[in-house]
């Protein structure tokens, strides 16, 4: 079988979850399935292969799809012909996003609605792009995965798509996240924040990530409990961070709020196992990778009672709404002043991440794959 993937979020090092579920679900697949070809289709050459095998190929088409204008060009004009020369018997999407103009067989991975949900978090080019085609892509689809049962459930109601024939293939967690070793949290902490406690959030910074409560949030926590605590805000900048600048420079506490930018995972496991709580509180998100990697860390996490984060949190999680700034403070206050309720947590964490692997999210991945090309001619 030869099987096209959409590579353009296929990266050596991904920055986001996206980036990271094409990474490691194709790379899993690539090597568990050596008698099938895999043809990698990006819009720019690798200086070097992300997945080196022998069943693995690579072609380019041309230009970079940089905006939503080039996006619908390269899907439906340009990578159509394609995928009819290379022979494809099916196109995998990590991203979504599937050529209409095509008879090849298409399975998209609709990740999650916020475009649906929070369109205004979105800036306003691309937001007209997802809610235009993305319905269009789920009915075309022979198939639809997605990152959890609530995703699940919302595209099949939203967009009226039979809960049958959407697969959920829950994210993973990498195996250099653990529990710090002897001392190692102590000194990440001196490393990064003096030597003083800190709450971390991880993600890329968008209006749907909450950052401005977050902030808020904190400044509460600061003011009723006399704590020295750190807010590390570790990812970068999207799009549309008006709102996190707002709150930044109304903190009283803002030169304790502290930006890393983007890191590797080793930093990052650092960082997990070095905090006090995984602070993480979006309006909406499909599955939150950060929840498991941190909960895989041992960190106990406060969380959004919203969308996929109590599903994926499975109950090892202090959460609270997402609009309310005193309750999210109340939770962090509670994990600081409770050392059994943290320990709880972090043990209940660790057990929960369990289920979450890129091995199993890439066996899931492959059962939607041969759904989707069986009784096919």
């Amino acid at each position: 079988m030869i099987i096209a993937i959409n590579a353009r979020t296929l990266r050596n090092v991904p920055f986001d979850g996206i980036g990271w579920f094409t990474y490691e679900v194709v790379s899993h697949i690539v090597k568990n399935h050596p008698e099938h070809r895999f043809i990698m289709v990006g819009d720019r050459p690798f200086r070097s292969p992300p997945i080196e095998a022998a069943n693995a190929e690579y072609v380019t088409v041309s230009p970079r799809t940089i905006h939503p204008a080039l996006w619908y060009l390269w899907h439906e004009f340009l990578l159509p012909p394609v995928l009819k020369q290379i022979g494809a018997d099916i196109f995998i999407a990590p991203d979504g996003i599937i050529p209409l103009r095509t008879d090849v067989p298409c399975l998209p991975v609709i990740h999650d609605l916020n475009h649906e949900h929070r369109p205004e978090d979105i800036p306003i080019v691309a937001r007209h792009y997802y809610r235009h085609f993305f319905r269009r892509f789920a009915e075309k689809a022979v198939r639809v995965a997605t990152v959890s049962h609530f995703s699940a459930g919302d595209i099949a109601k939203v967009y009226g798509v039979d809960p049958g024939k959407i697969d959920v293939v829950p994210n993973g967690v990498a195996e250099i996240f653990s529990p710090p070793a002897v001392n190692e949290a102590e000194r990440t902490r001196k490393e990064y924040t003096a030597g003083r406690p800190y709450f971390l959030f991880v993600s890329n910074f968008s209006p749907r990530k909450n950052i401005g409560t977050l902030i808020k949030a904190y400044d509460i926590f600061r003011r009723e409990n006399g704590a020295e605590h750190v807010l590390l805000l570790a990812g970068k900048r999207l799009y549309l961070t008006k709102e996190v600048d707002e709150a930044l420079e109304a903190s009283p506490w803002s030169s304790d709020i502290i930006f890393t930018g983007s890191v590797s995972r080793d930093v990052l496991r650092r960082l997990y196992g070095g905090a006090e709580a995984l602070t993480f509180v979006p309006w909406f998100e499909g599955f939150g990778i950060p929840v498991v990697e941190a909960m895989r860390c041992g960190t106990p996490c406060v969380l959004s009672d919203t969308s996929s984060l109590p599903e994926v949190s499975g109950g090892a999680a202090l959460c609270a709404g997402p609009a309310g700034a005193g309750a999210i403070a109340e939770a962090m206050a509670r994990l600081v002043n409770d050392g059994a309720l943290r320990r709880r947590l972090s043990q209940q964490g660790i057990v929960n991440s369990q289920r979450y692997t890129w091995e199993k999210a890439a066996e899931e991945m492959w059962k939607s794959i041969v759904k989707a090309t069986e009784n096919r001619p």
